[in-house]
């Protein structure tokens, strides 16, 4: 019998995946990049999919694509509803990502404690015999190919409270780099200056009220699972290694994007390691101060737009509310619980 071919995590052919699965993408856009290569797109056709408007206040990336779409499903008070769905779609050869509920996920650090979804893993294959479901997850062992085993019994069942599918919604797109930024320069340099300048008042907001619990979970939400990625897939869009030749003026936007993605990781990687500090409210300021190079990398690439051709961005006053509303929705759906838990 020849083997099913199954969508994978590979290092060798994923997006700028040198140390960790989370090296540029979050755990949502590691499971879409397997699927768009389980579609047989190729690294640079997957990073344009993975692309939209580079726009820090508006996109949100978790669906905002230029080439594909997910599809989400969600049913937070019984994930059992949405678990004939799962079977029968990864049954019939279709991935299926997951955003489990970690209150019901076995061995987790918030299991029986929070209802937490700030992690994504992807269904591959189903064995009704065992009833035993094969997922794909970032945290899971490199050796054994990031797989996970989840034997289905009551408890877990509660957690497909949110899930979904990816389809492919334009042709790969492999032009010339040239040709596909210059098409994209004016809107992209005109939302990011503007989303730029929001995104350091958030943080100028934060610095002064300072984090809490929750807050500052959903800060790491928003720079690791918005930011970085975003600023990541934009340099990834232009070429996908160092080696492709580029004018300089892009050669310097696509370095400045993927510094700003350095930054931001840094800033994220530290407010997870702020959550689990003796006292993490005293930790957080100090962590607070990996912002100030996150927000000169975005001078930079918001200068190297500009010396593109681009434009500055506008002063805009509602997109620090538009913003802020994004930052308070991530709270209330990844982190349902009260600053004081």
């Amino acid at each position: 019998m020849i083997a099913a071919v199954l969508p994978r995590f590979d290092q060798r052919g994923a997006l700028g995946w040198h140390d960790r699965a989370l090296d540029g993408l979050n755990c949502v856009l590691r499971c879409v990049e397997a699927v768009l290569r389980f579609r047989g797109l190729g690294p640079l056709a997957v990073a344009r999919a993975l692309n939209g408007a580079l726009d820090p206040v508006g996109r949100d990336l978790a669906k905002d694509f230029d080439g594909c779409r997910v599809h989400y499903r969600t049913s937070f008070d019984d994930g059992t509803r949405n678990l004939p769905f799962v079977l029968e779609r990864v049954t019939a050869g279709e991935p299926v990502m997951v955003l489990p509920d970690r209150f019901y996920l076995p061995g987790d650090v918030y299991e029986g404690c929070h209802h937490f979804h700030d992690h994504a893993v992807l269904a591959i294959d189903w064995s009704e015999p065992e009833s035993v479901l094969t997922v794909l997850d970032t945290d899971a062992n490199p050796a054994n190919g990031f797989r996970s085993r989840w034997r289905l019994d009551d408890t877990i069942c509660k957690l497909f409270t949110w899930v979904g599918t990816v389809e492919l919604t334009d042709e790969p797109d492999e032009r010339p780099a040239a040709e596909y930024f210059a098409e994209r320069l004016q809107r992209d340099s005109s939302l990011f200056g503007t989303g730029a300048t929001a995104l350091g008042a958030l943080l100028d907001e934060l610095t002064e009220t300072g984090l809490g619990l929750v807050s500052a979970r959903a800060l790491h939400v928003l720079v690791l699972g918005d930011i970085q990625p975003q600023m990541f897939i934009y340099g990834h869009a232009l070429a996908v290694d160092d080696d492709t030749p580029l004018p300089p003026v892009l050669a310097e936007v696509r370095a400045a994007a993927l510094e700003a993605r350095v930054r931001a990781k840094r800033l994220g990687i530290g407010l997870i390691a702020g959550h689990e500090a003796d006292d993490p409210q005293a930790a957080y300021p100090r962590v607070l101060q990996l912002a100030r190079p996150l927000r000169a990398s975005l001078e930079r690439l918001r200068t190297a737009l500009v010396a593109a051709g681009g434009f500055p961005g506008e002063d805009d006053p509602t997109a620090l509310d538009r913003l802020k509303g994004r930052f308070d929705h991530i709270a209330r759906t990844c982190f349902p619980l009260e600053e004081s838990a």
